[in-house]
């Protein structure tokens, strides 16, 4: 009688034990958050501004705010810098008296897209512009990404036993045709373009000659526009920074294998100091902290916390992100959804505040109706008279070109990869795989296309004709879209496109964009465009923690400080290292067995970016 007396009553204990240790535990929250909670920041006079972006730098967070807010808090989730918070905080330490200098720390940042690290230039070349506020990078180990950043800056500070190494950009790819040939599955690959390559890994061994032309032709052009950032900063002609590249090895060697002393010898680098010393010399442009140890500074993140946000006005200019691979329904922010995407979108269509609309486009593409989706929403905004201009980031092709072709302006960097006009659909059958396991497949059906997909039979050669058809059809539909949104001939456009990828130089020159320039320069277009003038505010439509989420995130925040709420670190350089291809990996295990989709991704994410 009590075994069963147990068995029932044992759950409801259960329940009961873990429902008091949670109001313990929010009780407990609620006590650090209202003695550590109201303590506010307070910025000193002579104080630097310390700009060091952790993990990657993105234009929106990945996964939903409630999820991203606990994983940070944890410590489990992967780095992310926005890069608004960024210029943001630049921006207001232009007119801050109390901001003496800018600090730049890339020792933190494992990578960021070139169009990103430009939108920093372009802002801090604004604020060398407008004050005479001097710009210092402190640094340690250089990427190439990382180094772009730290160039920015007027002096250079380099640890002596840091690393620095430029490479130039790239792409290279595994290729698994004898692979899954051994495995007996056989891919069949439907696409119109020669230069759509993003699905060549699974029906060849090596890069195709169409795939190794365009690449080189557009990071070639990718590279130039780093060089000459670079050169600008530094003194130095894209030559001379070619011949530093080219000849690291024998430079190294001529300064005894100390990578510092041959930065400097280069011109890359100003000056050598171990980190005590950095702090010092930036002192004197600052001030010493309290402890008279480092130089006062304050975080760009802390920074962002003692200014408030305007108030709402009548008028307002929406900016919509769309960022990630592009997938059907309702996705997480860092991804794009059909459903998701264009409803925010349609948001800020429905808003009587907002009268002009930026889409902020960093994609690689995904599937062809969720971009359609998309774009259609574009459509509705210009329809109901609200200007809608695009803003490319790193990355705007294919399916990211399809959601940006119909705006009423297009704005990317030189550095923005663009193009790739095509769409593909691959479907993998494995009837080989089957007869190596001894497996048969028999049956009947009303008509010859039952069982059409089934993976576990032959490929039908009249089916393969009816998908092709199909594929083909949808590339008419893409190339002629474009013609009619850039005004162009479609022949003219079905020239430069069969899935090529373009920088938005290439692409300005052959009409696919309006103007080079960032996210700054595309929201002043668009009040431009709406006749706002400066009487106007910038908000992000977007999805964002309730009031009650906010509160409790920011009690685990404040609890977070006084206890270890991660229990064991993650392995972060686990996440680094994957971190670039989780798209790709995503897109392919999304496809459905036996299914072909139409998809208008170019995967032509640079592999040596970092």
């Amino acid at each position: 009688m009590s075994n069963l007396f147990n068995f029932f009553t044992k759950p409801f204990i259960l329940v009961a034990n873990f429902t008091r240790h949670l109001l313990l535990l929010l009780v407990f929250l609620f006590i650090l958050y209202f003695i550590f909670g109201g303590q506010s920041i307070n910025i000193k006079n002579q104080t630097a501004l310390v700009l060091a972006p952790k993990g990657f730098i993105v234009d929106q967070f990945s996964g939903d705010p409630t999820s991203q807010a606990i994983d940070n808090i944890r410590g489990t989730s992967i780095p992310e810098t926005r890069v608004r918070d960024l210029l943001l905080a630049i921006e207001l330490a232009t007119t801050d008296s109390k901001i003496s200098a800018l600090v730049l720390n890339p020792d933190y940042m494992w990578g960021a897209g070139l169009a990103n690290l430009r939108e920093i230039e372009y802002a801090i070349d604004q604020f060398r512009e407008k004050t005479d506020k001097p710009v210092i990078a402190m640094a340690t180990n250089l990427s190439q990404a990382q180094y772009y950043f730290a160039s920015l800056a007027d002096e250079v500070l380099m640890d002596p036993q840091g690393f620095l190494f430029l490479q130039g950009f790239g792409s290279y790819r595994n290729y698994f045709k004898d692979g899954l040939d051994k495995l007996g599955v056989d891919v069949h690959l439907f696409k119109v373009g020669e230069y759509k390559s993003a699905a060549e890994p699974y029906v060849r061994n090596d890069m195709s000659l169409e795939a190794k032309e365009a690449g080189l032709h557009f990071m070639n052009d990718l590279w130039q526009t780093y060089m000459a950032g670079v050169a600008k900063r530094r003194d130095l002609s894209v030559e001379e920074i070619e011949e530093i590249v080219d000849q690291q090895a024998k430079r190294l060697m001529a300064n005894k294998g100390s990578v510092a002393n041959m930065a400097v010898e280069s011109g890359l680098v100003d000056r050598i100091m171990k980190q005590s010393f950095m702090h010092k010399r930036i002192a004197e442009v600052s001030s010493f902290d309290d402890d008279n140890n480092h130089f006062r500074g304050i975080n760009f993140e802390d920074y962002l916390t003692t200014h408030k946000p305007k108030n709402t006005a009548a008028k307002q200019i929406a900016v919509v992100v769309a960022e990630g691979a592009i997938y059907g329904g309702e996705q997480p922010p860092g991804t794009i959804g059909g459903a998701s995407t264009s409803a925010l979108l349609e948001r800020a269509r429905l808003d009587q505040s907002v009268k002009a609309v930026v889409l902020r486009v960093n994609s690689p593409g995904g599937g062809v109706y969720p971009s359609e989706q998309i774009r259609r929403q574009v459509d509705a905004l210009k329809v109901a008279g609200k200007p809608v201009v695009v803003s490319m980031g790193n990355l705007a092709a294919s399916g990211g070109y399809w959601v940006s072709m119909t705006a009423d302006s297009i704005w990317a960097d030189e550095a923005t990869i663009t193009g790739s006009i095509g769409i593909y659909g691959l479907l993998m059958t494995y009837p080989e795989l089957f007869n190596k396991l001894g497996i048969s497949t028999d049956g009947v059906g009303t008509t010859k296309w039952v069982g059409a997909f089934n993976p576990d039979k032959d490929l039908d050669p009249e089916f393969a004709e009816l998908i092709q058809s199909n594929i083909e059809y949808g590339y008419q539909q893409f190339i002629g879209s474009v013609a009619a949104a850039r005004n162009l001939e479609v022949e003219m456009v079905d020239r430069i496109a069969r899935g090529r990828v373009w920088t938005a130089k290439q692409a300005h020159d052959l009409g696919l964009i309006d103007n080079l320039g960032g996210l700054q320069q595309a929201i002043k277009e668009a009040a431009s465009l709406a006749n706002l003038g400066d009487d106007h505010q910038l908000v992000w439509v977007e999805e964002s923690l309730s009031f009650t989420e906010q509160l409790f995130v920011d009690m685990m925040a404040k609890a977070s400080e006084h206890i270890d709420l991660s229990g064991t670190k993650s392995n972060l350089k686990i996440q680094q290292l994957l971190q670039p291809f989780a798209a790709e990996l995503t897109l392919l295990l999304d496809a459905k067995p036996g299914e072909v989709q139409q998809m208008a991704h170019c995967l032509c994410d640079l592999n040596y970016i970092p």
